[in-house]
């Protein structure tokens, strides 16, 4: 079903109400990017002041425009808006996206607000905002937002957010651990269009896989359960909610007017909805490409391989505290894989202490990781270490990419996720790059268990509501 949300994101004629020439101003840069992304839309510019901005041709007004229009950005004053949008009501624009602030959020502006809720009423233009940051799809590729264009790379990920400047952040470090977000919207005060609209239709968008969601609060809590319950047993949806402290409720307000909802009440949901919820928000984007990039964890028992016994006893021990289990293999199990590292230093209980056997024979790890895979004795591997041989020497990284391209061989034809652990961030070794084009790779212990958590979570779920 193809809703007007479908105009933000494939308008095929875009008017800037408010375009500048002033540098770093929303009217700058949302015009620069839509200027430079420009695909199959028509872009106007509309300033009443000058003819020219950018050095493209300016109308003084969008009834000017030589065509209707599928979206309006509209930047101006506060108090202008609802007048503004009138005039694109006459100019049958299907969507409008509101940038400017002033409105529910503040004191002064509840009139405001209310004016618009009215326009909302009587009028069938469909708002995003306001006082929101705009969006993107980088397959389009459409850019009405104030990011450079090349944070912009395409991804079955859609981010939903009431923090536009977080959505810029996550747009701008994501593609620095090969993590990026395809579709991304900032919802702003939601005096229209809600969290819960633009669920509704990722999840019927084809090219939409995983969601991730920033959330203060919820408008609409019944309808949101209702779409939530169509959207999750198909996609899944991360989510990232603040807490209910004092301060956290004080800054929400003040930032778009939301009313912190109960954590209590957002918890017996998303158990029931198989909402995904995460600690903190980056491990929400680490664990929506989890998703895309490994096959489900179906239990909590987990094999370990590792060069050096320190690290066997801290992923255990982080496993174990974490609800997770690190299985002594059977003895048959144990006699195979101690035919394959027959150096008696070598533990082959689980963890597996690769390092102890005097071996750098990578093609032994990956024998014994199909042997236990094999034996059905674990549900997901644990390989630490991998990208800190090339800060050694370029040879080690060489075969450390290898390995990557191995492991994600292994992992698909088992159907069984393995998880790449190291400290070692791209800063320190330059394979890692590399490898990361293979396989996700987990820096913290944490990180690595919200993955763990999240995985585990959603399949028990689905498996629950077959």
């Amino acid at each position: 079903m193809k809703s007007n949300i479908h105009y933000f994101f494939h308008p095929k004629s875009v008017a800037i109400i408010g375009a500048s020439d002033k540098y770093y101003s929303w009217g700058n840069m949302i015009a620069v990017n839509l200027l430079g992304s420009k695909s199959q839309e028509n872009v106007y510019l509309i300033n009443p002041k000058h003819d020219r901005v950018l050095g493209e041709k300016a109308y003084g007004k969008i009834a000017e425009v030589p065509e209707d229009i599928d979206l309006a950005i509209v930047i101006v004053p506060a108090p202008k808006v609802v007048p503004t949008l009138e005039e694109c009501a006459a100019k049958n624009v299907k969507v409008a996206t509101i940038i400017s602030a002033g409105f529910s959020e503040t004191s002064e502006g509840k009139q405001l607000g209310d004016d618009l809720k009215r326009f909302v009423e009587e009028y069938q233009i469909r708002l995003q905002g306001p006082n929101c940051a705009g969006y993107y799809n980088a397959s389009v590729p459409i850019n009405a937002s104030p990011l450079p264009p090349r944070f912009l790379i395409e991804s079955p990920v859609a981010f939903i957010t009431q923090s536009g400047f977080v959505g810029n952040t996550l747009s701008v470090w994501g593609p620095t651990r090969n993590l990026t977000l395809g579709k991304y919207i900032s919802v702003g005060n939601e005096a229209d269009l809600t969290v819960t609209d633009y669920v509704e239709y990722f999840g019927q968008d084809p090219t939409v896989q995983v969601m991730l969601l920033y959330i203060e609060g919820i408008k609409d809590g019944t309808r949101f359960s209702n779409v939530m319950r169509e959207v999750t047993p198909k996609k899944q949806v991360v989510v990232w909610k603040t807490s209910e402290t004092s301060a956290v409720k004080r800054a929400a307000l003040s930032h778009t007017a939301h009313l912190v909802g109960s954590q209590q009440v957002f918890q017996g949901l998303r158990k029931q909805l198989g909402i995904i919820q995460v600690q903190r928000l980056e491990y929400g984007l680490i664990a929506s490409h989890a998703f895309l990039r490994h096959p489900p964890l179906r239990g909590n028992r987990f094999a370990i391989t590792m060069v050096g016994a320190g690290w066997a006893i801290i992923l255990t021990d982080a496993l174990s505290t974490a609800g997770f289990s690190v299985p002594e293999f059977s003895q048959d199990l144990q006699d195979e894989i101690r035919r394959v590292l027959p150096n008696y230093r070598a533990s082959v209980k689980n963890p597996v202490d690769f390092g102890a056997a005097d071996t750098m024979d990578f093609s032994l790890m990956m024998r014994i990781i199909r042997k236990i895979f094999e034996s059905g004795e674990i549900d997901g591997f644990i390989v630490a270490n991998i990208g800190e041989f090339s800060s050694f020497e370029d040879e080690g990284g060489i075969i450390e990419v290898q390995i990557a391209k191995s492991l994600n061989r292994i992992q698909k034809k088992y159907q069984k996720p393995i998880y790449i652990f190291t400290l070692m961030t791209e800063a320190d070794s330059k394979s890692i790059p590399l490898i990361k084009k293979k396989m996700n790779m987990y820096h913290s212990i944490d990180e690595l268990l919200e993955v763990l958590k999240a995985q585990l979570f959603y399949y028990r779920w689905k498996e629950r509501i077959k």
